[in-house]
């Protein structure tokens, strides 16, 4: 029974907040090994966006967009690892600050395979 109170004043959360968010949600997905590099080119066209490692957020228009950049571990179903990971985003986001995502996209940059092992 949660009581509903009214705010008094502005409430901002600092973009880089949303983006550690998705990072946190991302790396307790199973499947996920790490988190991967962002692209220089692809740094290079959203130079001004906010981001940490693995994660570009983009706010415009009211609108919030991740690209989400992981390595994954070997023999999971990278479909199904990418859409848990899309759906873990989407639940902290709206469970930690209840704002609508327009788009998670999930970018498979790698698979880490331990030595010696083979796809």
């Amino acid at each position: 029974m949660s009581e509903k109170r009214e705010s008094v004043g502005r409430i901002e959360v600092a973009p880089g907040v949303l983006a550690s968010i998705a990072q946190f949600a991302t790396l307790r997905v199973e499947g996920v090994a790490k988190m991967s590099a962002i692209p220089a080119d692809v740094v290079r066209l959203f130079r001004r966006s906010p981001r940490i490692e693995g994660v570009i957020l983009d706010v415009s228009d009211n609108k919030v967009k991740f690209d989400i950049y992981v390595i994954m571990e070997p023999h999971v179903n990278i479909m199904e690892t990418s859409l848990n990971v899309q759906a873990a985003v989407v639940e902290a986001i709206d469970t930690m600050v209840g704002i609508p995502i327009d788009a998670v996209n999930i970018h498979v940059e790698d698979v880490i395979y331990a030595q010696g092992e083979t796809a």
